[in-house]
């Protein structure tokens, strides 16, 4: 039969097995989360050209919009979605599906920003190839497309054990409980840095569990949503009520966007206009996607016959279910935007508390393999010390080796952060205007 101490032995080596194996990934994927939740942020102070002046007055409409993009793209035939400026600062976007340029890439839309009062084209950019999408493939995927989303999923897994163990190796008796949550005042430096270690774990602990719990969602999204019956409309999918045909015409002059727009606001008047995607074929329909209050995504769509001007279908968040809330309510959970700046600027924080743990935690880890190697040395048979005299160097050298290669990679993935931001301000600063240059005095 084990016994405790045998048992906290296993759950130790599992826990620190975990963190000496996974720990740079655990580092990179908080790091890169907390970059993908300023994303938006860091591509306006990227690209200043994406800045919108405030105009007075409305800005234009919908179909002077998607001329001007098509006026731009006139080779690009298919479907359109037109997304609508978040605040008056910022451009409207046109998303193209299936560029001929990214065709080998699983998604890679073409993003057409515009100036929502001029109709000035401001950017053409590939999802995935500006910085805010690459931080975002990085930590959703590693790069690695549809295998690196598995590889995160697992490493999520990974992470859920080691917090699991850690949890089980913090739990103090009753008359230890004050000492396990506070950090032993005049303690050495080995006994500091594990308190800080098992302080910094404990406290948190329900952060890490609910964004490891929200990202193995993100990672998976077809575990939660087979098992609730429901469906996840957090990536634009497409339902089959897009597969309906539209009617036969019934009109000559088919709607145009701002008359599919009026015919699908009558189901929603007090919602807001998210995005509008035009017909994928002859026999398409409009699709015309709300958010309303209180939604940090559109969730409410109405799909209206471009012909007849009929609304073939729509789907309602009012009516959702319990467990189609619950799904919908998993990504802003995760990256704290469902309880608003408090939220976001604590999702930020958590990014960093793997890195926390992982330092603290090789530090501790070093500095007692270096207390046990100078203590049970001299201790070890000479038999065993003639044999091993050979590869014992190697051995010893193993954990520095560890951090050498550890930091060797957190180098190179940040040499080329620095190498992707100083290649969008090289860019940035060949497509900025030059001055005029003052004219001469006269002769």
């Amino acid at each position: 039969m084990m016994t405790n101490r045998r048992r906290r032995q296993l759950w130790l080596r599992i826990h620190s097995t975990l963190a000496l194996s996974l720990g740079f990934l655990f580092v990179l994927t908080g790091l890169s989360g907390s970059l993908n939740l300023i994303g938006p942020e860091l591509d306006r102070w990227l690209n200043p050209e994406l800045r919108v002046p405030p105009h007075p007055g409305a800005g234009l409409s919908p179909d002077q919009l998607m001329a001007a993009v098509r006026s731009a793209h006139p080779r690009r035939f298919g479907s359109w979605r037109l997304q609508f400026p978040a605040s008056p600062d910022s451009p409207a976007v046109a998303w193209y599906d299936q560029p001929i340029e990214t065709s080998g890439e699983s998604y890679a839309p073409l993003m057409v920003a515009i100036d929502p009062y001029t109709g000035e084209i401001l950017a053409n950019r590939f999802w995935g190839h500006t910085f805010a999408s690459w931080i975002h493939r990085l930590h959703s995927q590693w790069l690695l497309g549809g295998t690196g989303q598995t590889l995160v999923g697992l490493m999520g897994l990974a992470l859920l054990a080691s917090l699991v163990t850690g949890l089980w190796l913090w739990l103090p008796t009753s008359h230890r409980l004050r000492q396990a949550l506070t950090v032993k005042p005049r303690a050495g430096f080995k006994r500091r840095i594990f308190d800080l270690h098992r302080v910094a774990g404990i406290y948190s602990l329900p952060i890490l569990m609910t964004t490891v719990l929200t990202g193995l969602h993100l990672a998976f999204p077809s575990l939660l949503t087979t098992v609730t019956g429901t469906s996840d409309f957090g990536h634009h999918e497409t339902p089959d009520t897009e597969e309906i045909a539209a009617s036969s015409a019934i009109s000559d002059t088919p709607l145009n966007l701002s008359q599919a727009i009026l015919m699908a606001r009558g189901l929603f008047p007090n919602a807001v206009v998210d995005s509008v995607t035009t017909p994928r074929t002859s026999n398409g329909m409009y699709r015309v996607d709300f958010r309303r209050p209180g939604e940090h995504h559109a969730l409410t769509a109405v799909w209206v016959d471009p012909y007849s001007g009929q609304i073939r279908h729509s789907r309602n968040s009012v009516h959702f279910g319990r467990g189609q809330r619950f799904v919908n309510a998993i990504r802003p959970l995760h990256n704290g935007s469902l309880l608003g700046a408090t939220g976001r600027t604590l999702g930020f924080l958590a990014g960093f508390l793997p890195l926390a743990l992982y330092l603290t935690g090789m530090v501790y880890w070093l500095h007692k393999r270096r207390i046990e190697v100078a203590r049970y040395c001299p201790r070890i048979p000479t038999e065993w010390s003639r044999r091993w005299r050979r590869h014992w160097p190697a051995l010893k050298a193993l954990p520095s080796a560890l951090a050498r290669a550890g930091a060797a990679q957190i180098a190179h993935i940040t040499v080329t952060l620095v190498n992707k931001v100083l290649e969008l301000w090289s860019q940035r600063q060949r497509g900025r205007p030059r001055a005029p240059t003052p004219p001469g005095p006269s002769q």
